[in-house]
């Protein structure tokens, strides 16, 4: 209040000391008084974040404004929404992403689950299978069509890009900060670095996909965003993932860096914890996932878009880490997901709150970011200490590398890898 207040006095001191000048000094008044609101109004709606209060507002650039890029740090992360996908019955969940949102600064718009059972059969799209059915079980189709339902929205409303999560997400406490230095590599990837007219992200992608659980870079580019030495990096023995990018070119050799993240164009994945998708890529999903003949769970018609089975021009972009992971509650791991099914009787309980893939979580330290604490708690052991300040957790920078091409063994396991997955590209383009 007190920036506003003082600009607001000015202006009110001045008017007084032209009025007594004589009628002659209202147009001086008009033209100020435009001035002083064309002021207030060109600056950037984003708040400016808790996570970059204490430790970048020293270092303020007005210059940075010229540029979208900042955009990131507003209220919806860069994006035109934030959606939450939530079943109405689980407000446990909504309660902690609903707080954790509040406390990293950012506004989430909530969209209601759907139970798959009471899906009609007569909406399921024609299956691939011998029965030709739509044989998933009911959570999953739960979930596909809660996120057709964001992504027909998204249409509708004419959505140009949305952060989608799901009520189980959780991620760092300098998501922000984060997110600024993963958009300096997707706008490299895309080629749009410092062209960036529409997202902040840059121009012409489908999906950012920043919660997967299994991430395959694109085999035709080599080229990586790189960010060493990052200390939100989770340890190897910790990452919870069914397959990722070759990462021995920083994890190996005389100066290994187990702490680096990358950037990459990405060709296959699943999970949905969190993801970006835009508009012309909404529209792509709705096709492929509702439209045309299809037996498979919604990040799975994601991973297929990402291979580009469908639409040769499907861009995906993700890092490796993610940045976004999942949240276990206390108690019975029934609890943990509303698409799998869990026998109670075969359920273990957990005596304390984890997080999967993240280092200084938000939920982990929602209480210290509650008590106006500076310091944050890594949840996994870190290398570059356990306790650290914001200015601390994200200091990384990245830098683009180009890899060299791959052995000749490499490719042919790749090829064989391939082929696997062939007669899926076949079933959607016959």
């Amino acid at each position: 209040m007190g920036v506003w207040a003082s600009e607001n006095s000015a202006l009110q001191n001045t008017k007084a000391v032209i009025l007594r000048r004589g009628r002659g000094g209202i147009a001086i008044v008009i033209l100020i008084s435009v001035f002083f609101i064309l002021a207030l109004f060109s600056f950037p709606s984003s708040s400016i974040p808790y996570d970059v209060s204490r430790s970048a507002r020293s270092n303020f650039n007005i210059h940075a404004f010229k540029d979208n890029l900042n955009h990131i740090r507003n209220s919806t992360l860069g994006f035109q929404k934030i959606f939450g996908i939530n079943l109405p019955e689980r407000s446990d969940k909504r309660d902690a992403t609903l707080l954790q949102g509040k406390v990293t600064n950012f506004t989430i718009d909530w969209v209601d689950g759907v139970v798959g059972s009471e899906v009609s059969p007569k909406a399921l799209p024609y299956g691939l299978t011998s029965s030709q059915t739509f044989e998933r079980k009911p959570g999953s189709v739960g979930c596909w069509r809660a996120h057709l339902n964001i992504y027909t929205r998204m249409i509708e409303q004419g959505i140009q890009t949305a952060l989608i999560l799901e009520d189980d997400a959780d991620w760092d406490i300098g998501l922000k900060s984060q997110l600024v230095e993963f958009a300096r590599g997707s706008r490299w990837l895309l080629d749009s670095d410092n062209k960036a007219k529409g997202s902040p992200y840059g121009d012409n992608w489908d999906i950012l996909w920043f919660g997967h659980c299994h991430s395959e870079a694109r085999r035709s580019d080599n080229r990586r965003w790189v960010i060493p030495h990052d200390p939100t990096v989770p340890p190897r023995s910790v990452r919870t993932s069914f397959q990722q990018p070759d990462m021995s070119p920083w994890e190996q050799g005389d100066s290994p860096d187990l702490q680096t993240r990358i950037v990459h164009r990405m060709h296959w994945g699943y999970c949905t914890a969190g993801y970006a998708i835009s508009l012309r890529g909404a529209e792509r999903m709705v096709y492929a996932a509702s439209l045309v003949p299809n037996n498979k769970s919604i990040d799975m018609n994601m991973g297929d878009m990402c291979a580009e089975f469908v639409f040769p021009d499907f861009t995906c972009i993700a890092p490796f880490p993610r940045l976004i992971g999942v949240a276990r509650a206390a108690g019975s791991t029934v609890k943990n997901s509303d698409i799998a099914d869990i026998d109670p009787d075969k359920a273990q309980v957990n005596e304390k709150d984890r997080t999967e893939n993240l280092m200084f979580s938000v939920r982990h330290n929602i209480r210290r970011i509650l008590n106006g604490e500076t310091t944050f708690h890594s949840f996994f052991s870190n290398p570059s200490g356990d306790l650290l300040t914001l200015g601390e957790i994200t200091r990384a920078r990245g830098h683009p590398e180009t890899l060299k091409p791959r052995p000749k063994k490499a490719m042919e396991e790749q090829k064989e890898h391939g082929e696997k997955r062939r007669h899926l590209k076949y079933l959607w383009r016959r």
